[in-house]
């Protein structure tokens, strides 16, 4: 099935409302491999912000809500994104609000079933009062969907994988959302166009590892013994779920590093998720871990930990696995480095602890991946207690040629789990 092209042109004023909608004629009749969209945008006064759905049929036969924060349209079974405006700065290192490096106002978030699964800068400033054009692809692939964004031919994403996103029949919708009580922007759809068949997904072998693993100060680890599947059958990916809710004792306020961990066959501890924990709140994530697929099999002990020093977290580990034939497969994980150590401390440093490695290659290997993982913490008495708010170069040397990048960045303000207090921003 090659699919269909629509093209047309509706445009839409929002004066005074809340939020508009529109859908004819741009409905998809059915479950395509791959669905592009178009539209322009022009804001013309005050506005929080715009948005673009592609409405889930089933979820809302009757047509979108007139309550949509289209800024941020969450939206049952349905995909979206916002065109957000309104993210104020701040001066306040501890409250909710997060551009803190008082950065324009011009955002483009990703949403899926109800929930921002992604939030970044546009370099283009489409609230100028011009008109920008909009250009969304979905590519439905296993366990998700890759999405590539563009406003004025500049990409904002580029195949990000949103996991969880399937196709489905939908209608094209759009809408506004108003600032103190008006709002100006006109939206105009242009195209909406789909093709290829989806082929035949079996839905996931769910095994959970944790289910509400409780971890305070006084057991900060939890460990098991998991029946994962066993080795053999090919998997194409392997779905990390990682919820963090309150337990009975209290959530902890602060930000504490945790991981997921599983031991190899040679007894070595292997880390195959990293994650810092948000300010008083809760939250779930999902993570890719295919490449991790050869720890992850058969009879395997496994543990989460929180650094949690006051009250506590309730922690809920699950893994899907999709079955299927990947070009690649990741046959063994090797530990380059591992551990918990200061930077900036000249009674240790750190080219003591990260010696030059040999690693042997196996003869069928044709690729491999070097993931570093780094929290970037550096406290007293190294660093002049910089914690967090230091930038740091990391350099990684492979067969003689240096890889580089900086340890900082102007954009955690857009961090889709927020709002939170604390200094998360930086």
């Amino acid at each position: 099935m090659t699919g269909s092209l629509w093209r047309c042109c509706v445009l839409v004023t929002t004066l005074s409302a809340a939020s508009v909608t529109i859908a004819e004629p741009f409905r998809l009749p059915g479950r395509y491999r791959q669905v592009e969209f178009a539209g322009r945008v022009r804001f013309t006064g005050p506005c929080r912000g715009a948005g673009m759905a592609l409405l889930n049929a089933r979820a809302y036969p009757d047509g979108a809500p007139m309550d949509v924060a289209w800024d941020e349209p969450n939206l049952r079974r349905s995909f979206a994104i916002g065109l957000d405006t309104h993210n104020p700065p701040t001066d306040d290192p501890f409250n909710a609000d997060g551009n803190i490096h008082k950065r324009p106002e011009h955002e483009v978030s990703l949403h899926w079933d109800g929930r921002e699964l992604a939030n970044a800068f546009s370099p283009v400033a489409y609230n100028d009062g011009r008109w920008h054009e909009v250009r969304v692809t979905l590519e439905h692939v296993t366990a998700g969907a890759l999405v590539t964004v563009t406003l004025d031919a500049t990409a904002i994403y580029d195949h990000c994988f949103l996991p969880d996103v399937r196709p489905y029949a939908g209608v094209l919708v759009a809408g506004a959302a108003h600032s103190e009580g008006q709002s100006c922007c006109e939206i105009g759809m242009t195209d909406l166009s789909c093709q290829g068949s989806v082929p035949h997904e079996r839905a996931p072998e769910r095994h959970t590892v944790f289910a509400g693993a409780v971890l305070t100060a006084d057991h900060q680890q939890q460990e098991t013994i998991a029946n994962l599947p066993p080795p053999g059958q090919p998997v194409r990916r392997i779905m990390l779920t990682l919820s963090l809710r309150t337990p009975p004792g209290g959530i902890d306020p602060w930000d504490r590093a945790g991981s997921v961990y599983a031991w190899g066959d040679d007894g070595q501890r292997y880390e195959i998720l990293r994650f810092i924990t948000p300010f008083g709140r809760e939250y779930t994530w999902e993570a890719d871990v295919t490449d991790y697929q050869s720890l992850l099999r058969g009879p395997r002990r496994m543990a989460v930990a929180v650094g949690t020093w006051v009250k506590g977290w309730e922690v809920g580990v699950r893994l899907d696995y999709y079955w299927g034939q990947l070009e690649l497969e990741a046959f063994r994980v090797t530990n380059v480095w591992s551990g918990d150590w200061e930077y900036g401390n000249p009674a240790d440093p750190l080219e003591a602890r990260f010696v030059p490695r040999t690693l042997p290659v196996h003869e069928q290997t044709t690729a491999a991946t070097l993931r570093v993982v780094v929290t970037g913490h550096g406290m007293h008495p190294n660093t002049d207690n910089a914690a967090e708010f230091m930038p740091a170069r990391r350099t990684v040397i492979v067969n003689g040629k240096s890889f580089e990048n900086l340890l900082w960045t102007t954009d955690n303000y857009l961090n889709p789990c927020r709002p939170q207090g604390g200094t998360w921003k930086y």
